[in-house]
């Protein structure tokens, strides 16, 4: 690959210049239009409530249309007794009839049955909607890291550009130095070695960037080969929330504890529905309908009637589903209590991450304005010269680094408030905006929104 500095090429998948800049926030919406994931969370919901509506329909009459014809030999009866009656002979037989009636069936009380099931597919239809809730956080957040990491390694390109260029003017000025026979031919050597571990760096940065445009674009949607450029200037103040404070907002903000709520209800509505298999079932059944025939009586027929069904022996079935449900509700307390202890220990370690990144920022950010002014230094002693092209070198090499050390820590940082959003429910979009300060060098200015390719053969979906 040619050198930047020799007018070389970026990959066609590199950010243009000519591609607006396309702000955090617009790429997360973009996410939860066109993401898979959240489409598949949507279709969860509605298959979830027609679950429910199929558990409501016993609570109303059932009514079907029945219709028969038939033909015996004498020694039979006319027709097996029906719901409200049978069929009555007009005559010795043989018997021909035609029959059609409309039958209604109503569970009138069934002991908490219908009622228990009920229950239940209504729970599961609100944990469906808060794990779509969830979903949509999750993508929010892997929209963010990515975006983040893309930030990163464009950084680290931007760094291994600059450190080609002076690499490529040291090796320059060391060559008219060697030929003008004040430098070693060694000088010359390090010089190209330097040279050829910057192009190097600068290839890396560049694949790294690639693939990190990449991943953003198949986290938001998106055909993954689409241009991309990221937007700049994202910053955040210094965070000085408490660990409590942080715990509290995650129980109240965290769909999981919904969830966890809504299962054990699941649970004790099964009880329920258990407990009344072992109780009666009282059901009205009607019926009207007309028979003609040969050999029988004609005419209309009708009839009601209330049944009450008794279980009393189903070999242990009933006990069995009772002990189950018994257990579900156990172990629905159980996994309560761990899903509130990962919470919490989630909260706790990104709460501690971005404490450790803010310091790393802190500590990062003198060591770029200290190696600036010493490779400042080192460049007049080599122009007095009072220093080696090794010395130009080094100092060049200690300057890299601290950049790209400061550039790493100011990104981990970011990416560790996003972690710490995610974990307590927010926005990761906000990075923590209301336990954060505006930014060092105050927030960016509003960018107007981007339009982007939509992703190939799929349409865009509204968020529910």
């Amino acid at each position: 690959m040619p050198p930047a500095g020799d007018g070389g090429v970026r990959p066609a998948s590199f950010a243009s210049d000519t591609i607006p800049p396309l702000p955090l926030p617009e790429a997360i919406r973009f996410a939860l239009q066109n993401n898979p994931r959240l489409r598949a969370a949507r279709a969860a919901i509605e298959r979830a409530r027609g679950e429910e509506a199929v558990a409501f329909a016993p609570f109303l009459p059932q009514v079907d249309m029945l219709n028969r014809a038939l033909a015996t030999s004498p020694t039979l009866s006319p027709g097996a007794p029906g719901l409200v009656g049978a069929i009555l002979p007009g005559g010795p037989g043989p018997f021909s009839a035609l029959q059609s009636e409309i039958q209604i069936q109503w569970t009138l009380y069934d002991f908490g049955r219908t009622a228990g099931r009920y229950g239940q597919a209504g729970m599961r239809e609100q944990i469906t909607r808060l794990q779509a809730l969830r979903a949509k956080e999750t993508v929010a957040y892997d929209v963010a890291t990515a975006y983040l990491q893309a930030l990163e390694a464009a950084a680290f390109r931007r760094i291994a550009e600059e450190t080609v260029r002076r690499a490529e003017a040291v090796l320059e000025d060391v060559r008219a130095r060697r030929e003008g026979g004040v430098a070693l031919r060694d000088d010359v050597l390090r010089g190209e070695v330097q040279l050829s571990e910057s192009r190097d760096a600068l290839v890396r940065a560049e694949d790294a960037e690639i693939t990190a445009l990449a991943r953003l674009n198949n986290a938001m949607g998106r055909d993954a080969s689409l241009p991309l450029r990221p937007g700049e200037g994202l910053s955040r103040g210094k965070f000085a929330a408490s660990l409590a404070e942080c715990l509290q907002r995650a129980a109240t903000q965290r769909p999981e504890f919904g969830v966890a709520r809504d299962r054990v209800a699941v649970a004790q509505f099964g009880r329920v529905a258990a407990r009344g298999e072992f109780l009666p079932r009282i059901t009205l059944l009607g019926g009207l309908g007309r028979i003609d025939g040969k050999e029988t009586v004609n005419g209309w027929q009708e009839g009601v009637g209330i049944h009450l069904n008794v279980p009393l022996y189903h070999g242990g079935a009933n006990r069995g589903n009772l002990a189950a449900a018994a257990a579900d509700i156990r172990q629905a307390l159980a996994d309560a209590q761990g899903m509130l202890n990962d919470i919490s220990l989630e909260v706790t370690v990104a709460h501690r991450g971005v404490v450790s990144a803010q310091a790393r920022v802190e500590l990062a950010r003198p060591a770029v304005e200290q190696s600036a002014e010493a490779l400042r230094v080192v460049r007049q002693r080599y122009r007095a010269g009072t220093a080696t092209p090794t010395d130009v070198i080094d100092a060049e090499t200690a300057s890299t680094r601290a950049e790209q050390r400061y550039a790493s820590a100011r990104i981990e940082y970011l990416s560790a408030l996003a972690r710490l959003a995610y974990v307590m429910g927010d926005d990761p979009d906000g990075l923590c905006l209301p336990l954060t300060g505006s930014g060092e060098e105050g927030q960016a200015p509003a960018e107007p929104p981007v339009r982007l390719p939509m992703p190939r053969s799929i349409p865009a979906r509204p968020t529910p």
